[in-house]
């Protein structure tokens, strides 16, 4: 079965996207094997997230002391006058105590030297998890280098449990500069062999690439096609190979043994194996977490009962909809319908014995609207992996590791289910130059401010979004019907009957009548000349339900 969201994914490289489009769909791309494929298969796909900037643990002057218990002190003698000591004047008692350690030569714990010197530490935006794996020495340095064409790939660091693999890069020219990495033009792969050379990952793709900071940073959810620790070999050999680095053509080739002994000896599972029904006919299971050093993953499983089975069937024959068999780029009504069906999110939380949030997971495309993603690591292809029953999915979510031992509580906040709507909505552009224009059509409110006619195909930016090709640009606000909170495909005609596609640049927030706010512009795009008339239409819509009663107590495996 195909996605929902693939003609998305490449509208998203054609540059058709809104920025909050863009953001959804790299959202969905994380979430979904289809999606994945399609990167990994067409190598077109450009994953660019903004991650927010990060700082030192809290705790770090802590962590410092912690590592350097029982670590013994020589006592040399040296000549102190000669030694500069007003570094550690002016510094922590911590910080002072690790630069006498270095300045004298002494040995520090390995798990603290490795945090010290990660690359990673300089790196903004890494999730906590994988800082965590970092400071308990999980963080191996490679320093692995091929040269061509007057450029050098050098692998500097893996990062590596039975959950992800990241692996940090770096593009030198011959100046010892770092180059960034063209997503869209260059072409890198990355291959599995165990000690005895078997490629323990035929299928090949899945990765994914994208720059933090100044270094390439390829990641990889090894679990996707490693299922069981048993199946991970102590030693991975790991290659990275490049074709085209920084719009250059050569050969790259850097391969390297990454230890996994040690992770997969950390690994701990907590068996859960409970199962609830929502009143929407949706079958949700948990069935384990894993907790590995960089994160604790968390799988389930969704699954449609034998009465929403009906009932979809039920409605797609009433409205017409039969879905064939798809063809590659071509999707019909039905089909479309037929696959927002089958997509089911979530809303929930992990708590501790006090009731304080240790973890929280929102699948909404929009997080401001609820806030409910807590500790959430990064993930290059999480969720979706679905059986031979298409209604049936296994999904997993990652958060930064759970604490051992310890009483937590799963709780269940919503649900989101996507529904078809035949919203249709009527605006004078004539009346619109004049003033305002107020549309309201199935539960939903728009007010749309002005038109703009974009008449040239140069780019064109404006706030957060860059205009690409000619269209109308009309900024309005509105307000969605109780329980929506998404609404999607979206089309305009002109008073002619000539359609064109419409992307949005839109801000979700929900207001104090609990209703769900929308503001930004809509982009007509294509339509080169200034209509009489527009009629929006949209025919899917997300709504979200919390008529739901389920927690699950739990206690993490020691």
């Amino acid at each position: 079965m195909n996605c929902s969201k693939a003609d998305a994914v490449r509208a998203y490289f054609r540059g058709e996207l809104t920025e909050k489009e863009n953001r959804q769909v790299e959202k969905h791309v994380d979430s979904c094997p289809h999606c994945s494929r399609i990167v990994s298969e067409e190598d077109e796909f450009v994953l660019e997230v903004v991650l927010p900037p990060t700082q030192l643990p809290a705790d770090f002057t802590q962590q410092v002391m912690r590592s350097l218990e029982n670590v013994p002190i020589p006592v040399p003698k040296p000549n102190w006058k000669k030694r500069s000591i007003s570094i550690m004047k002016k510094t922590a008692l911590a910080v002072a105590s690790v630069t006498a350690l270095i300045t004298f030569g002494s040995i520090v714990s390995p798990t603290f030297a490795s945090y010290v010197n990660s690359v990673i530490q300089s790196i903004q935006g890494v999730d906590n998890g994988m800082k965590k794996a970092v400071e308990n020495g999980y963080a191996q340095e490679i320093n692995k280098q091929a040269s061509d064409q007057g450029l050098t790939l050098v692998v500097k660091e893996v990062v590596a449990d039975p959950m992800r693999i990241a692996i940090y890069c770096d593009i030198i020219d011959q100046n010892g500069k770092s180059l960034s990495y063209k997503m869209q033009e260059d072409e890198i792969r990355l291959t599995y062999k165990n000690k005895v050379g078997e490629d323990i990952n035929p299928s090949g793709g899945g990765w994914t690439k994208k720059m933090e900071g100044d270094y390439l940073v390829l990641k990889h959810d090894l679990f996707t096609f490693l299922k069981d620790t048993k199946d991970i070999p102590d030693e991975l050999t790991v290659g990275v190979e490049a074709t085209i680095l920084s719009g250059k053509e050569g050969n790259w080739s850097v391969e390297f043994p990454v230890d996994m002994k040690k992770a997969k000896a950390a690994a701990k599972y907590t068996h859960l194996n409970q199962q609830y029904t929502t009143p929407q006919g949706i079958s949700i299971k948990l069935n384990n977490i894993m907790t590995v050093p960089s994160a604790s993953l968390l799988e389930m499983e969704t699954d449609w009962t034998a009465e929403r089975t009906k009932q979809v069937k039920k409605t797609m024959e009433e409205n017409g909809w039969v879905a064939g068999k798809p063809e590659r780029g071509k999707y019909s009504e039905a089909e479309m319908i037929e696959r927002y069906f089958q997509e089911v999110g979530m809303v929930y939380q992990i708590l501790d014995e006090k009731g304080n949030v240790v973890a929280g997971w929102d699948d909404a495309i929009y997080d401001e609207i609820n806030k409910i993603r807590t500790n959430t690591v990064d993930h290059s292809a999480i969720g979706g992996a679905q059986s031979d029953n298409s209604n049936k999915y296994k999904v997993w979510n990652g958060f930064t590791p759970f604490a051992d031992n310890t009483k937590l509580k799963f709780k269940l906040l919503s649900l989101y289910l996507y529904e078809p709507v035949k919203f249709k909505g009527e605006v004078s552009v004539d009346e619109l130059v004049r003033q305002k224009v107020t549309i309201e059509n199935s539960g939903s409110i728009f007010t749309f401010t002005g038109i703009r006619m974009k008449t040239t195909d140069q780019e064109e930016k404006l706030g957060d979004y860059t205009y690409r090709g000619k269209g109308a640009i009309l900024p309005f606000s509105g307000k969605l019907p109780a329980g929506i909170v998404y609404t999607t495909e979206w089309k305009a005609k002109d008073e002619k009957g000539n359609e064109y596609p419409v992307t949005r640049n839109e801000k979700y927030s929900r207001g104090e009548d609990g209703r769900v706010q929308v503001s930004g512009t809509l982009f007509v795009r294509g339509l080169e000349n200034r209509p009489n008339e527009l009629t929006f239409i949209h025919s899917v819509q997300q709504r979200e339900y919390r008529d739901l009663n389920w927690e699950v107590p739990f206690e993490t495996s020691q």
